[in-house]
């Protein structure tokens, strides 16, 4: 009998219910990542669109009007639908054209449960002379 008891006190392994919350909790983690990842990848998408419009801007030639221009055609060309050109702001600050493109994307998670993603680190600065 002693040998029954030390046996079945060894033994290890998941219950139902461990193997059941643990399915759980990777549900909700994929769930998540797959609302998730859709918005960060186009968020990476318009971030590279305002960065490599500021890189290219020439103060000498180029206007305010014609960065606006710049970013509808390459938001166009890169099927981005979050944010439009029209709600990216530009305006100048001094001496400089600061282009204000911060926005915000609520996507469903489940049921009545909204998520909220704040992009606001879309400022950039350009030497307007």
């Amino acid at each position: 009998m002693d040998k029954a008891l030390t046996g079945r006190a060894r033994q290890r392994g998941f219950t139902f219910w461990t193997v059941a919350l643990y399915l759980l909790v990777l549900s909700a983690a994929l769930v998540l990542m797959l609302r998730i990842t859709p918005s960060y990848l186009e968020y990476l998408t318009v971030k590279d669109i305002v960065e490599r419009t500021v890189e290219e801007f020439d103060p000498t030639t180029q206007s305010a009007t014609e960065i606006r221009t710049r970013i509808r055609k390459l938001l166009q060309t890169s099927q981005v639908d979050v944010i439009d050109a029209g709600d990216i702001k530009i305006y100048r600050e001094r001496r400089n054209i600061v282009i204000d493109a911060n926005y915000e994307v609520r996507f469903p998670l489940f049921w009545i449960v909204d998520g909220v993603m704040d992009f606001d680190d879309l400022i950039y600065k350009v030497d307007g002379n």
